[in-house]
C-alpha cells in the first residue's frame, strides 16, 4: 500500500512538470513591462512617472527599474539606428524576461493624414532598407529568419505587433489627455495600419512618396521593425507608440530637419503620455 501510494505520488509530480514545461515561465503575468526609447527625451516623461526605481547598467547605458500602475517597468535607451535598437531589445529581453515589449518615440510622417504631433501605432513593421539594388532599382526583399514555432527558417516581409496589445489602444480614450498641440489642433490616436524603419533619417520628398506607394506606410523611423523582429523570434508580444515630429521631406519652406528641431519634444512627450495611458489600462 505505501509503495502503491508512492508510486501514485511521483506520477502526480511529473504530471506537475510536464504540465509546467508546456507553458513558457519565461513571460508570465508577473514579469515586468520591457519600455525601449531611442535616445533621452523620449525616455524623460516615462522616466520621472516611474516610483521605486533603482538603476542597472547594460551596454554602456543606464536601465531604470521602478513601478508604474500597478507594472513593474524596465526602461531603457536602445540608441539610435536597427542595429542598436535589435542589441538592446535583445540584452533586455535576455536579463529581465519581460512579459511584453512596449518602444515609445518620434517617427516622421509619410501618410499624408499624419499630421506633426500625431501618434501612430501600427499594426505592421517594415525593414524598407532590405532588398536588392540591380538594373530595374531598388526591390524590397524578404528577410530570412528563425522560425521559433519550428527548427527551420523561414522569409517574411514585415512584422507584425501582438494583436491583443493592439486591441487595447483601440479603446483608449485620450480625450482628456494633456496632448502637445501645433498650433490650435488636437492630435489624433491613430491606430493599425503599416510603419516603416531603415537605417536613414528621411528628408527627401521623393523617399517619402517612394515609401507611400510602395508599402502604404503612415510613418518612419530607425528602429521599430529590427525591435519588432527581435520581439517575433523570441515569442515576447510587442508594441509600438510613434508621434510624428516631422514630415518626412519636409513640408513647404522647411526641411524634416527644421521640423524635427522645431516639435520632437512635443511628439515625444506626446507618445510618452499616450503610452502612459495604455499602462493605466492594461
Amino acid at each position: 500500500m505505501k509503495t502503491q501510494s508512492h508510486s501514485c505520488w511521483l506520477f502526480l509530480c511529473l504530471l506537475l512538470i510536464v504540465s509546467l514545461a508546456g507553458c513558457n515561465p519565461d513571460y508570465r503575468a508577473d514579469r515586468p513591462l520591457l519600455v525601449l526609447y531611442a535616445f533621452e527625451a523620449e525616455g524623460e516623461v516615462i522616466a520621472g512617472s516611474l516610483t521605486t526605481v533603482r538603476t542597472d547598467e547594460h551596454l554602456g547605458r543606464k536601465v531604470k527599474v521602478g513601478d508604474f500602475a500597478g507594472h513593474e517597468i524596465v526602461l531603457a535607451e536602445s540608441g539610435m539606428g536597427m542595429t542598436n535598437a535589435a542589441m538592446t531589445a535583445q540584452r533586455m529581453i535576455d536579463k529581465y524576461r519581460p512579459r511584453a515589449v512596449l518602444f515609445t518615440g518620434i517617427a516622421g510622417a509619410v501618410d499624408s493624414s499624419v499630421q506633426i504631433g500625431d501618434i501612430a501605432v501600427p499594426e505592421f513593421w517594415i525593414d524598407h532598407d532590405y532588398g536588392y539594388v540591380g538594373a530595374d532599382g531598388f526591390i524590397p526583399g524578404k528577410i530570412q529568419i528563425p522560425d521559433p514555432s519550428a527548427d527551420t527558417l523561414t522569409r517574411v516581409r514585415f512584422f507584425e505587433v501582438d494583436n491583443k496589445l493592439l486591441q487595447l489602444v483601440e479603446q483608449l480614450d485620450v480625450q482628456d489627455l494633456d496632448l502637445g498641440k501645433i498650433g490650435k489642433r488636437r492630435p489624433r490616436l491613430i491606430t493599425g495600419g503599416t510603419g516603416v524603419s531603415g537605417n536613414t533619417f528621411i528628408d527627401s520628398r521623393e523617399k517619402r512618396e517612394w515609401l507611400a506607394g510602395t508599402f502604404h506606410a503612415l510613418v518612419t523611423d530607425m528602429e521599430s521593425a529590427a525591435v519588432a523582429q527581435v520581439c517575433r523570434i523570441n515569442e515576447v508580444p510587442c508594441l509600438i507608440f510613434r508621434s510624428a515630429s516631422d514630415l518626412a521631406g519636409g513640408s513647404g519652406s522647411e526641411t524634416a530637419d527644421d521640423e524635427l528641431e522645431q516639435f520632437f519634444r512635443i511628439a515625444a512627450e506626446n507618445s510618452s503620455k499616450v503610452l502612459l495611458e495604455y499602462l493605466r489600462e492594461l
